[in-house]
């Protein structure tokens, strides 16, 4: 019986490269009503849902920021950028899901973002039709780094916990894997990882295409 039987995917920096999309568009809208959003501070708000990345926020801006008209013009000026220039998808990804259909395994995506812009974004990409379930970030209580989200999603597969493997370009979702007793591998994108993903990381990879070896040897 082989170790991995459901893999796990985050999307905004995992599937797409929407990460640096999502920071520009942040910084500019930010900077117009004289925030500033640096990499750094924007690096800890990945992989957390609108109420885990919005707590941050709140404390580093104060109550004042307008957080809630802030984000619907930040996902307009982002869906702007996709609609000009299309989607931007990770090198290796419908490689590894074509692989992953050949040989049986249950495909999740559990994402932090809302239910719509995840089935627009995960369609225009041509990805949706080749996962058995989407988790959403409106549809889970607990952000991550809360496990909640991979756990669910491992429900809905039907495999348990142990027998997951989550791929995440996050320290929160890494963090996330690792309490949920998943094994979690790390593609970073915009962040580096820091001693704590490195030890909380079953493995780091360069892209999407090195998970095809690490499960035919895990």
């Amino acid at each position: 019986m082989r170790r991995v039987n459901g893999v796990i995917f985050d999307m905004d920096g995992l599937i797409f490269d929407t990460e640096i999309l999502s920071f520009n568009a942040w910084r500019d809208i930010c900077a117009e009503i004289g925030y500033e959003m640096d990499r750094t501070f924007y690096c800890t708000l990945i992989g957390r849902n609108l109420k885990g990345f919005g707590k941050l926020m709140i404390e580093k801006f104060g109550e004042d920021f307008p957080l809630e008209s802030l984000y619907e013009k930040k996902i307009k000026h982002q869906m702007n950028a996709i609609e000009k220039d299309g989607i931007p998808l990770k090198r290796g990804i419908h490689e590894l899901l074509d692989y992953l259909k050949e040989n049986r395994y249950k495909v999740a995506v559990a994402t932090s973002t809302s239910r719509d812009r995840a089935e627009y974004l995960l369609k225009l990409g041509g990805v949706l039709e080749k996962a058995d379930y989407v988790i959403c970030g409106d549809e889970v209580v607990n952000s991550k780094p809360d496990p909640e989200i991979f756990l669910k999603a491992a429900e809905k597969l039907g495999v348990e916990p142990k027998e997951c493997m989550v791929l995440e370009d996050s320290g929160a979702g890494i963090e996330a894997a690792y309490s949920a007793g998943m094994l979690g591998v790390n593609i970073p994108d915009m962040k580096e990882p820091d001693e704590n993903m490195k030890s909380k990381s079953y493995r780091i990879c360069e892209s999407l295409l090195d998970v095809i070896d690490i499960l035919e040897n895990v």
